[in-house]
């Protein structure tokens, strides 16, 4: 299996067990927090696959994904340090 297969997949899993996850505790948590959480989660994960298809397109793709992986760890950093 190529990395990129493997990537796409683990992408594909981590997807299928936030759902079943949200599906399984939503007692847990109020409506907001269950909308607000898959939000950020679909959006992370658009990310993600963004950066494994830009990484497998090209060197160009290769340098942007090095620096936007720069940049969010950069921003938690300067938040952090306020």
């Amino acid at each position: 299996m190529s990395t990129h297969k493997l990537l796409n997949l683990i992408g594909l899993v981590s997807i299928i067990s936030v759902i079943i996850y949200f599906v399984a505790y939503a007692h847990l948590y109020n409506k907001d927090e269950i909308i607000s959480g898959l939000i950020f989660y679909f959006v992370t994960t658009a990310v993600y696959f963004l950066f494994v298809y830009l990484y497998h397109k090209n060197n160009l793709g290769q340098k942007i994904v090095l620096y936007g992986l720069g940049v969010i760890t950069l921003i938690p950093i300067f938040l952090l340090l306020g």
